[in-house]
């Protein structure tokens, strides 16, 4: 698949919004969030993430018209954005949540988790490693990803850039690369969800998540076979991860050469990382049994956070778009897709120790609320999809929801 956003034509530091092309690195230097929150736009149209990400209903023009360069006659053109119904929703969920930054709540409940990964980790190193606590820390590891680093690369723990940042950078404390993530989540999965080649999380030839992707007689059985990858996807994120970071380029998607000396921060970070993780451990306990607990730890930390990722958008009767552009058909709105093409399971209980993703639903409409606050605007948003004539998938239980993504995967790989 080709860079989709090489026909925009505008140049690395400019980004669209809406119909006017403006210069980034100005923009950056206003901007409340920091360049850091704006880097991976650069190149891009980012019309959908401007209204996805903002609370207000409008483009402030007025804020950027020092910004301003030309006209843009090249827009994304998939959905309808920024709808009469769509703004209804952001005002009536603004009534109830008028600060949607991380609370006290989320504050203990982050340093916690990152405490109790230190202490493993030191004990491991200081004592020797064990499989029960191997296991424990790649529960700890998954939380991290799920309940820290995910708000903070969101912009959702602050309203200032920095202590996102800082927050952002436990995706590369655990592995991962905050730059890299944010490009694959923000930049392409929330603004394209379900959409066939251009949601990266439905572009895999392992296994065949979308209606439009060609079907081969390899995907027959991966209804079954999915759950034995999902514990190896720490394996790919570690060493992949660091070539896209090396080349600036992930998903087949350029990344904005704005985003460089956060590519050398990742990649920085990324050695310190193998240094600690794996290269310290082995040296002081150089066994077969500690490379086994090292796996435990990524199999154990990869399941937990495969399983939450796989079930959110891959149900049974789940909305596909198609990512062809066709004149006479009417464009999808972008706030309704994000409901049709996501499920939610469960209630608050689970949505502590999931980070607030089993309100997947809720996250997708407003990724920039913290998910301390999601069981508090569920309800708006149920009712409001009620009065809209609206499909909201909720499942009881995880194990119903499972069961869906089970039946669905299995109608993906047998169905031509």
């Amino acid at each position: 698949m080709n860079d989709y956003f090489n026909n925009y034509n505008i140049k690395q530091n400019e980004v669209i919004l809406d119909d006017t092309v403006y210069d980034l690195r100005l923009l950056a230097k206003i901007h409340p969030g920091g360049q850091n929150a704006l880097n991976i736009f650069g190149g891009k149209d980012a019309t959908v993430h401007y209204y996805m990400l903002h609370p207000h209903t409008f483009i402030h023009k007025d804020f950027l018209e020092s910004c301003k360069l030309r006209k843009a006659y090249i827009k994304d053109d998939f959905y309808k954005l920024n709808t009469k119904i769509f703004q209804d929703l952001k005002k009536r969920v603004h009534k109830v949540v008028k600060y949607p930054y991380a609370t006290n709540e989320w504050y203990i409940k982050a340093i916690a988790i990152m405490i109790l990964a230190l202490f493993i980790e030191s004990h491991n190193i200081m004592y020797g490693f064990t499989i029960t606590k191997s296991a424990c820390l790649g529960i700890l590891m998954a939380l991290i990803g799920l309940c820290i680093q995910h708000d903070a690369n969101h912009g959702a723990v602050s309203k200032n850039g920095t202590v996102n940042f800082l927050w952002g950078l436990t995706q590369d404390w655990i592995g991962g690369s905050s730059l890299l993530w944010k490009h694959h989540h923000v930049l392409l999965h929330h603004a394209y969800t379900n959409m066939n080649n251009k949601d990266p999380d439905t572009t895999t030839d392992i296994i065949r998540l979308h209606k439009q992707t060609e079907w081969k007689y390899k995907y027959y059985f991966q209804a079954i076979y999915v759950w034995f990858l999902l514990p190896l996807l720490p394996f790919s994120w570690h060493f992949k991860e660091l070539f896209d970071l090396y080349n600036m380029h992930h998903t087949n998607v350029r990344i904005s050469h704005m985003a460089y000396k956060e590519a050398i921060l990742g990649i920085i970070l990324r050695f310190i990382f193998f240094i600690r993780f794996y290269i310290i451990p082995l040296y002081l306990f150089p066994y077969l049994h500690t490379l086994l607990c090292i796996f435990i730890t990524l199999m154990t930390g990869g399941m937990y956070l495969g399983v939450n990722f796989i079930i959110s958008h891959n149900f049974e009767n789940v909305k596909h778009i198609n990512n062809k552009y066709d004149k006479y058909k009417e464009k999808d709105d972008w706030c309704i897709t994000q409901i049709e093409t996501s499920s939610s399971v469960g209630g608050r209980l689970l949505g502590y120790f999931h980070g607030g993703l089993n309100y997947q639903i809720e996250h997708h409409l407003f990724p920039r609320i913290c998910h301390v606050h999601y069981h508090k605007i569920q309800t708006i948003i149920k009712e409001w999809c009620i009065e809209n004539n609206i499909k909201y998938t909720h499942f009881n239980t995880l194990y119903d929801n499972i069961k869906s993504c089970y039946n669905h995967l299995n109608i993906m790989g047998t169905e031509e």
